[in-house]
C-alpha cells in the first residue's frame, strides 16, 4: 500500500486513497511537473494467477486507451513499476459510479437515461470505428462514472478486445452476467461462447439503460428484463421499444450499429404510440409511395419464382412470420408458414431449406420432436420432388439439402445417395459436393461396408474440402463435421486415427478464418473428435504425448460445456442433456487417462471435481461414483488382492467414496456398484 506523499517515477505524488478493490487500490495523485490531478491504480502483486490475469487485463486496457481520444473515455497516461508493484496512471474522474448512485436513488429519470445513453452510445460508436475496431464487452452501471457536471465517463477496459473481422470468436467468457449478451456466456439453445461484435456492446448498453430507468437489476432475482412499462407505465413506449430491440437474444435482431441506436434514441418520441396515432394519416399516404419501392424490391423474388407482385409479397410475409414463430419456439406454426411459402413459390430453395432446418432443430428438442417428426417433414418435400411441383425436382440446392439431411440426420444412406445423384454434376456449388457425398453414401448403404473403399473416399473428400473450399464458407465446416463423425466411427481401422488427426487438426486451424455464429459450436465438435482421436492413438502407441493431447482436448471440451450449461442442474432440453452426458464421459475419460499415466492424485481429483459439480442428486453422478470406486479398488488390488489387508488410509479413502455414492438415487442398480457392494460392506464392518 502506498503512503501519502510517496512520489512515483519522480513526478506522481500520492495524495490520498480514494478506492479499493479485491486486487487493486486507487489513489488520487498529482503530476508535480504539470500540476494536474490524476488517478493511480496500484495492483496488489502477490504473484498469484489472479494477479497475472489482472495485469494482462491492464496491459490490454493500456494498449486500447493509449490511442483513444473521446470525451466519454478516460486516458491511460503511464504504467510504472514501483517496488515490485504495478501502478497505472490515468485520468482522474471526479464523481460517483452509477451503480452506487442507483442504490441511493432507485432509478433515474427517463430524460437523464436517454442523455447518458446517447453519450455512451457515442463512445461505443467511436471504439467500433477504430482500426481495428474495439469491442468493450462490459457495459454496466458500475463501469459508468457520473461527473459533477452531469455527464458520464466510461471506465474499466480490462475486458475489451480488438475485433478482427476475419476471426471474431471468443474462447473465454468475459463480461458481467445480467448485462452480458447471450454470445458472451452461451445461450439457452445450447450454443457456447461465440462471436462478440458491435452488437454485443449494444446488448450490454440496452441492459444498462434498462437498469437505470427501471431500477431493476438484471443480475438479481428474477434475473430477467421485462418491457420497461410493466415496471413504470409512465415511461415512453418508444424507449421501451428501443431497449427491447437492444436486448434481443439474437444479434441479428438488434440494432446493427451504434449509429442506428443513436438515431433511435434521438427520435425515441417518434416511436411512441401517441406519435404514431397522431401521424396515422401521414403513414397511410407514405405507404402508397413505399409500396412502389417494395414492389421493385420484390421483383427479383417474383421473377425467379414466377410469382406476381402480390404473391411475392405474401411469400416474404410467410418467410418472415415463420422466422418469428421459430424464434419464439413455436415450431408447428413456423412449419405452417414455411410450407405456405414453398407452396406459393414453387421452387424457391429458401423456403424448403428453412422448412427442413426447422424439423432438424425440432428433432433435437424433447417437446418439439413430438409435434414435428423429421421423417414426416422430409416426406412432404420428397412428395413435391417426386411429383415435380414447379420443377423443384431440378432445384440443386433443395436436392442437396435433402441428400445431406438423410445422410447426417437420418442415416439412410441409400436415400441420401438417390438425392445426391439427382443434383446436376455441373452445378458450381453443389455438383462436386454431391459427387463426394454420393460416393460415400453408396458405400455406407451396403450391408457389408468395404471399410478400405470407404476410408479412401473419405480421405479424398477431406483433401477436397481442405484445399478447395474457403474458410469463410459454412459448408466447409459442415463437411468437417461429417468427416469427423465417420473417422471417429472407424478409429479401429489401420491408418484412420493418423489421417483423422491430420484432418481434424486442420479443421481447428481453418476455424480461425470463419466468422459465423456457429464457430464455437464447431470448435466444440472438432475438439471432441480430437479428444477421441488422440485417445485412440494413445491406446495404440502407449505414448505419453498422445495421452496428454487427449487430456488437452478433453479439457477444452469440458470448458466449453461448462460455458453452455450448468452441469449440476436438470437439463432444459435434449441438447443440454447431451452436453451434460458428454461432460460426464469426458471427466471419466480424463480420470482414466491420469490413471494410465500413473498419476493417482490427478485421477482422484478429476473424479471428485465431477462429483462436486454434478451433486449427489444428479443421476449422471452414478457413472462417476461407480468408476471412481472401481478405479480405487483396482489400484489397491494391484498391490494387495485381499481388501482386508489394505492400509487404513486406503480403506478410509475407498469407504468415503462408497458412502458418498450411496447417496445417489439409483446407484444401487448399477452393475459395477453391486459388484463391489459386498466387499465394501465387509470393509466398513471391519473398521
Amino acid at each position: 500500500m502506498l503512503k501519502e506523499g510517496t512520489v512515483i517515477d519522480d513526478k506522481y505524488e500520492i495524495l490520498k486513497q480514494i478506492g479499493e478493490g479485491g486486487m487493486s487500490i486507487v489513489y488520487l495523485a498529482r503530476n508535480n511537473r504539470m500540476n494536474m490531478q490524476l488517478a493511480v491504480k496500484e495492483i496488489k502483486n502477490d504473484g498469484s494467477k489472479s494477479t497475472d490475469i489482472l495485469l494482462k487485463g491492464l496491459e490490454r486496457e493500456a494498449n486500447i486507451l493509449k490511442d483513444v481520444d473521446h470525451p466519454v473515455i478516460p486516458r491511460i497516461i503511464d504504467i510504472v513499476k514501483y517496488n515490485d508493484t504495478i501502478c497505472v496512471v490515468m485520468d482522474f474522474i471526479e464523481g460517483e459510479n452509477l451503480a452506487d448512485k442507483l442504490k441511493e436513488v432507485g432509478s433515474f429519470s427517463q430524460d437523464e437515461v436517454i442523455d447518458w445513453g446517447l453519450e455512451l452510445a457515442s463512445a461505443l460508436e467511436y471504439l467500433h470505428s477504430m482500426n481495428p475496431p474495439i469491442i468493450y464487452r462490459d457495459m454496466k452501471p458500475s463501469n459508468v462514472m457520473l461527473k459533477p457536471d452531469g455527464g458520464v465517463k466510461l471506465i474499466d477496459f480490462g475486458t475489451a478486445k480488438t475485433y478482427d473481422i476475419e476471426n471474431n470468436a471468443d474462447t473465454t467468457a468475459l463480461g458481467t452476467r445480467g448485462y452480458a449478451a447471450p454470445e458472451q456466456f452461451g445461450d439457452a439453445q445450447g450454443r457456447g461462447i461465440y462471436k462478440t461484435d458491435a452488437r454485443t456492446d449494444i446488448y450490454n448498453l440496452g441492459a444498462t439503460l434498462y437498469h437505470m430507468v427501471t431500477g431493476k437489476n438484471p443480475q438479481e432475482p428474477p434475473y430477467e428484463m421485462v418491457p420497461i412499462r410493466q415496471v413504470n407505465p409512465m415511461l415512453s413506449t418508444g424507449l421501451e421499444e428501443i431497449i427491447l430491440k437492444c436486448t434481443k437474444p439474437n444479434p441479428e435482431d438488434r440494432y446493427q450499429t451504434c449509429s442506428e441506436l443513436i438515431y433511435a434514441l434521438e427520435h425515441y418520441t417518434e416511436l411512441d404510440e401517441s406519435y404514431k396515432q397522431a401521424n396515422k394519416n401521414k403513414v397511410r399516404l407514405f405507404a402508397i409511395s413505399a409500396g412502389l419501392t417494395l414492389f421493385f424490391g420484390l421483383v427479383a423474388i417474383a421473377g425467379k419464382a414466377g410469382m406476381n407482385k402480390a404473391n411475392a409479397e405474401n411469400y416474404v410475409a410467410y418467410i418472415e412470420t415463420g422466422n418469428d414463430f421459430k424464434a419464439e419456439g413455436k415450431y408447428t406454426q413456423a412449419a405452417r408458414e414455411y410450407r405456405n411459402a414453398f407452396e406459393l413459390s414453387g421452387d424457391d430453395a429458401d423456403a424448403y431449406v428453412k422448412y427442413i432446418d426447422l424439423y432438424i432443430d425440432a428433432s433435437k428438442d424433447a417437446e418439439s420432436k413430438e409435434e414435428l417428426n423429421l421423417s414426416d417433414g422430409l416426406n412432404v418435400v420428397a412428395n413435391r420432388i417426386k411429383n415435380g411441383y414447379s420443377d423443384v425436382d431440378k432445384n440443386n440446392e433443395v436436392l442437396y439439402k435433402m441428400g445431406l439431411t438423410y445422410f447426417t440426420e437420418i442415416g439412410d444412406y441409400g436415400v441420401a445417395n438417390k438425392y445426391f445423384g439427382m443434383v446436376d454434376e455441373k452445378d458450381d456449388t453443389y455438383g462436386e459436393l454431391s459427387d463426394y457425398y454420393g460416393s460415400i453414401a453408396l458405400i455406407m448403404s451396403s450391408t457389408n461396408v468395404n471399410v478400405g473403399d470407404l476410408v479412401g473416399k473419405v480421405n479424398g473428400f477431406a483433401s477436397y474440402n481442405m484445399q478447395s473450399i474457403s474458410n469463410d464458407n459454412k459448408q466447409k465446416f459442415e463437411n468437417y463435421e461429417t468427416l469427423g463423425k465417420i473417422y471417429v466411427t472407424y478409429l479401429s481401422t489401420e491408418g484412420v486415427p493418423e489421417q483423422a488427426e491430420t484432418v481434424m487438426s486442420q479443421a481447428i486451424k481453418d476455424l480461425e478464418g470463419y466468422s459465423g455464429e456457429e464457430q464455437a459450436a464447431y470448435y466444440y465438435k472438432f475438439s471432441n473428435n480430437l479428444a477421441e482421436i488422440y485417445y485412440s492413438l494413445a491406446e495404440k502407441s502407449g505414448e505419453e504425448a498422445d495421452y496428454k493431447l487427449a487430456l488437452k482436448y478433453s479439457q477444452e471440451v469440458i470448458d466449453q460445456i461448462q460455458g453452455m450449461v450448468k452441469v449440476g442442474e436438470a437439463p432444459e432440453n435434449d441438447t443440454a442433456k447431451g452436453y451434460i452426458q458428454s461432460y460426464v464421459n469426458m471427466m471419466c475419460r480424463m480420470a482414466e487417462i491420469y490413471g494410465k499415466l500413473g498419476d493417482k492424485d490427478s485421477a482422484v481429483e478429476t473424479y471428485k471435481k465431477a462429483e462436486k459439480e454434478l451433486g449427489e442428486t444428479n443421476e449422471n453422478s452414478i457413472k462417476v461414483y461407480s468408476e471412481h470406486l472401481n478405479y480405487l479398488y483396482t489400484l489397491f488390488e494391484e498391490s494387495e488382492q485381499d481388501p482386508t489387508k489394505w492400509s487404513s488410509a486406503e480403506k478410509k479413502e475407498i469407504i468415503a467414496v462408497y458412502d458418498a455414492g450411496n447417496g445417489v438415487s439409483g446407484i444401487d442398480s448399477n452393475p459395477n456398484w453391486i459388484k463391489r457392494s459386498s466387499t465394501m460392506s465387509s470393509l466398513k464392518e471391519g473398521e
